[in-house]
């Protein structure tokens, strides 16, 4: 080849290149204009939003890692916005597979994993949810970024109350709302104030709950967030019908419903026309062939929800409306599909399991008005179980035991009753013929009286489980008191030592607990104690016990673990205390001192404790903020 032809390829291949380059510079400036479009659009048209982004799919490799993270991060909250959860959550693993390759922290990662967590929430892994959000949380401490770290309390705050634990939930959700009300964030405020206002229903403050939703709803607007400012209409819209203002929920979802448009999500359609037709079934003046016509309404929508939540939700619904108006055959038909969704119903939150004693009850009252009287004997006397169950995993060892004793005996007492009454009822079942109308109105009131007596003893068993949680709990902090904690860690104990496993003890002391009381007030220090608590639990697992020892001090007690199993848990405990940011003016660091023992020829658990508390001494001796054992 000749020297000219040479430098000619050079020349076209120099060319090339500098074109390449040109088109790359050209395509990064290009999707950075596009992405501050989309931000805007998504607000109000997801269709047009979506198609504006994925016009990148194909030149994704000309963008740099960032704007792919960022790419991925919009394309997973406009699928989550049209509830293609798993799309999303297909987007968020392609979007933090690629963040690897970072050289450094984004923010933008954090954001790929609370996304990922939500998609994971609404498709009903709460497990996997909580993983996801606490990686996110992580990377925005870690990051210092205030509002994604108000995010991520928001997300656990969320699976808090998911789970039960409402004490927890506000302390989350309260940080955040404070956080949130030192930016001029509007979505995140309002987003703050949706999620305290959920908490508040669930614990039945409907003032409160209704108050935190009107001001979600104005930041939501303020920050043009049209659909956003829907959900939160929804919940107002709900919260009328708990305090049976039936005709403004109905004002509320016609609201809704006329400023609805073709991007609105179908599940927030499926919402707004249940939520309808629950209300026209149990208003005044009730109109269940209206609310059957608005639930129809709702079961298109229903085909293309990936939520459990809104098919169980439907049928509920449908099986109440079908037995107002009497369709009782097709009523148990509804009933037996939530019954199929919930084969393991014992697995879920208490609030599906309550949701799902409330159907098996309305099942009772379908056989009772068939006059199928054995069949709603027998399922009544479900529910009976079913409730006792519904309780059974709350603590019951800190008792007085004479009123326990009384508790059980009367309870005893009114089951022998309703077993008698059952052999009764069913010899008259076995020998009555009903051709006679005073036989079929002594079965009936056989019927009504056993039923009275089912009654009885679910209310029964109810006030007797709460009374035995109250006496478990410490109020403050919500974990276990002494005597629960000392009963719970005896048991542990004994076993231990009958199958010679391990066991191990943590005693926790927050430093300097007695000036930071001074110096911040009793209340402050009640926030951090509880706080303290929170971040103790989120390092162990469900057969680790912790509570409350006094004061300041808290215990754990680590079945089969050894020392070195127990040394590490401390230190994460430690740790994981230490790196808290607070959001207290004087404060910048707390730490805590723990005492570690393990079990060797202790004979009793006293005598384990005495030896955790003196390592504990050691660990402030040798200057606090350490774990000794």
């Amino acid at each position: 080849m000749s020297c000219a032809s040479q430098i000619v390829i050079s020349i076209s291949l120099f060319l090339m290149s500098m074109g390449a380059v040109a088109q790359k510079t050209s395509d990064i400036k290009q999707f950075n204009l596009v992405v501050e479009q989309v931000e805007e659009l998504k607000k109000t048209d997801l269709v047009l939003s979506l198609k504006q982004l994925t016009a990148f799919e194909n030149v994704l490799s000309a963008l740099t890692v960032e704007q792919n993270l960022l790419y991925f991060k919009l394309l997973a909250e406009i699928q989550i916005e049209q509830n293609r959860y798993s799309a999303a959550k297909k987007t968020t693993n392609k979007g933090l597979t690629i963040g690897k390759r970072l050289a450094s922290p984004s923010i933008l990662m954090s954001e790929l994993s609370y996304l990922r967590g939500f998609a994971f929430e609404s498709l009903g892994d709460i497990p996997q949810a909580t993983k996801e959000y606490k990686k996110g949380l992580e990377a925005a401490e870690s990051l210092h970024d205030k509002i994604q770290v108000a995010v991520g309390l928001i997300n656990l705050g969320a699976i808090a109350y998911l789970t039960d634990n409402y004490k927890r939930s506000l302390i989350l959700l309260n940080d955040a709302y404070n956080i949130a009300g030192q930016t001029d964030d509007e979505e995140l405020k309002g987003t703050a104030n949706t999620e305290l206002g959920i908490v508040y229903a669930h614990l039945g403050q409907d003032e409160q709950a209704m108050e935190y939703y009107q001001q979600s709803y104005m930041h939501f607007k303020k920050a043009g967030l049209l659909l956003a400012a829907h959900n939160s209409l929804h919940n107002i819209a709900i919260s009328h019908i708990r305090k049976k203002n039936y005709d403004q929920a109905i004002s509320v979802f016609k609201t809704i419903i006329n400023e609805s448009n073709k991007d609105t999500p179908s599940d927030n359609m499926f919402n707004i026309y249940s939520g309808m037709a629950w209300a026209h079934l149990k208003k005044e003046d009730s109109n269940p062939d209206a609310a059957y016509e608005y639930l129809l309404m709702a079961k298109p929508y229903l085909q293309s929800t990936e939520k459990i939540d809104h098919q169980l939700g439907f049928y509920f619904d449908e099986a109440n409306i079908l037995y107002k108006l009497e369709r009782l055959d097709e009523a148990l038909i509804s009933i037996a599909r939530i019954e199929e969704l919930l084969v393991n119903h014992q697995e879920m939150p208490r609030r599906k399991r309550k949701g799902y004693v409330n159907i098996i009850n309305l099942k009772a009252k379908v056989f009772y008005k068939q006059e199928k009287f054995q069949q709603a004997y027998e399922t009544k006397s479900r529910v009976i179980t079913l409730t006792d169950k519904l309780y059974e995993n709350e603590d019951n060892r800190s008792i007085t035991q004479v009123r326990l004793r009384l508790e059980n005996e009367q309870a005893d007492k009114q089951n022998k009753v309703l077993q008698n009454q059952q052999t009764r009822y069913e010899a008259s079942f076995n020998e009555a013929k009903l051709e006679s109308e005073q036989q079929r109105i002594y079965l009936i009131l056989g019927a009504l009286l056993a039923l009275a007596f089912a009654w009885v003893l679910i209310k029964l068993i109810q006030n007797q489980r709460k009374l035995k949680v109250a006496l478990s709990v410490d109020k403050l902090t919500g974990t276990a008191n002494r005597r629960s904690l000392m009963a719970k860690s005896k048991q542990a104990f004994e076993l231990a030592k009958n199958k010679q496993d391990d066991l191990s003890l943590l005693m926790i002391d927050i430093d300097h607990f007695k000036d930071i009381n001074e110096r911040l007030g009793h209340s402050q220090g009640d926030k951090i104690l509880t706080k303290v608590a929170i971040l103790c639990e989120d390092g162990l697992t469900e057969s680790d016990i912790f509570g409350r020892f006094n004061g300041e001090e808290f215990m754990v007690c680590l079945p089969k673990r050894s020392m070195t199993s127990a040394m590490k848990i401390g230190e994460n405990i430690r740790a994981r205390i230490n790196k808290y940011t607070w959001q207290f003016s004087h404060v910048d660091k707390i730490s805590v001192s723990i005492g570690v023992a393990t079990i060797i020829d202790d004979k009793d658990l006293i005598t384990l404790v005495k030896r955790a508390e003196d390592q504990l001494y050691q660990a402030k001796a040798s200057g606090r903020n350490k774990v000794c054992g």
